[in-house]
């Protein structure tokens, strides 16, 4: 068990949060999470802080902290196990020993009581996306509970999609809020407490009237399901299809929800700062503008997001842009987390997160999608943006 797992597990048997621990070792709660997300490691005496708080033994909690830290100096190198065998030799067998004893009388997790779930357990560590074909919820039936960082996705848009390969298939408005809450209800089982949901929705018309499709779901997931509101955010497409309605406004924008189970939820502002910082830079090559150098060193993202929208090779079809599965992951998937999207389509969530060392899960009802989804990350070589 790696120190930042075994930290979590006594926090959580503790029935702290983590604010009350990052008070109480003088950090803030952001630095907190990245210590039980492996991102950061603590100070010895901090170590020691906590494990009297847990009311645990202090040398048996730094113990784990130093294995960790060699662990992970050496845990990507070919001669790691050589490694291993000399840093044994060094200090002792019988401390080896004690520390494996210690793994194997670790409780055994949602496995045990669901055999059939082991989706997360068969990824392993590699970071290639798993991809499978399916109804949504259905394949997520077999995904272990609490075991997703990151859920990210874009449903089917209700009458507007109509190639009669769509994983939703109500013909009115309440059967389609209906069957997609079914999935949202699998995505609450399947999601840490710690994790985010990011749901992407566009909405339509009916009679000339707009349907609030997507304020429809989120507020029976509120009411309903227990989710909590973060944000909602407004993804402005700037371009869209042209519209011959003389009575209506051409509708150019969707919203992207971001919604958690708990209010101690992972959420890395650092980074997305960084992040839109370089989306701000290369936006604005070839234009000199000290206003966007100054933005470009810590801008706090807003919620309206000016994003393009991207074409695909398949008919009628759109992808979801990068930069809208980017900031998601970005901001509340730790280094070491799982992202999911269950209608990923043509794999764009799945590929971001491979692009950024996530490993994911990609489910889709057609296989046509599915196949180009493993393409796409066959000829995608994998980078450290």
């Amino acid at each position: 068990m790696f120190f930042s797992d075994k930290i979590k597990r006594l926090r959580i048997e503790s029935g702290k949060l983590q604010k009350d621990l990052a008070k109480a070792i003088g950090v803030d709660v952001p630095a907190y999470s990245r210590y039980e997300h492996g991102e950061r490691r603590p100070k010895r005496e901090q170590v020691i802080r906590l494990a009297r708080i847990f009311k645990v033994d202090s040398d048996e909690l730094v113990a784990a902290w130093l294995a960790d830290e060699a662990y992970s100096h050496i845990a990507n190198d070919k001669l790691a196990p050589r490694a291993a065998a000399m840093l044994q030799s060094m200090i002792g067998d019988s401390s080896s020993e004690q520390v494996q004893a210690s793994e194997l009388a670790e409780p055994s997790t949602t496995l045990k009581d669901h055999p059939e779930r082991t989706m997360v357990a068969q990824l392993g560590r590699s970071r290639l996306p798993h991809f499978e074909q399916g109804d949504a919820a259905t394949v997520m039936n077999r995904i272990e509970d609490e075991s997703i960082d990151c859920i990210v996705t874009t449903p089917p848009y209700w009458r507007r999609r109509t190639q009669g390969t769509e994983s939703i298939t109500a013909t009115n408005a309440i059967d389609f809020v209906n069957e997609l809450l079914e999935a949202m209800a699998q995505a609450w089982r399947v999601l840490k407490p710690q994790g985010s949901l990011w749901l992407n929705m566009g909405d339509d018309t009916t009679d000339g009237f707009v349907q609030d499709i997507p304020w429809r779901v989120v507020l029976a997931m509120i009411d309903q399901q227990g989710w909590h509101l973060v944000n909602e955010v407004v993804w402005n497409k700037i371009t869209t299809s042209p519209q011959g309605s003389h009575d209506h406004l051409r509708k150019v924008h969707e919203f992207m929800f971001h919604l958690v189970k708990d209010n101690d939820f992972y959420y890395n502002d650092e980074e997305l700062r960084h992040t839109c910082a370089l989306i701000l830079r290369q936006e604005s090559k070839g234009r000199k503008s000290s206003r966007v150098k100054d933005k470009a060193q810590g801008i706090v993202p807003g919620d309206v997001w000016t994003i393009g929208v991207q074409r695909s090779g398949i008919a009628h079809y759109c992808v979801a842009p990068d930069t809208l599965y980017r900031l998601p992951i970005t901001a509340t998937c730790p280094r070491d987390g799982i992202v999911l999207d269950p209608y990923c389509g043509t794999g764009t969530a799945c590929r971001i997160a491979y692009e950024m060392n996530r490993r994911s899960i990609g489910i889709d009802i057609n296989k046509k999608y599915i196949d180009q989804a493993r393409a796409s990350i066959e000829q995608k070589p994998l980078s450290l943006f």
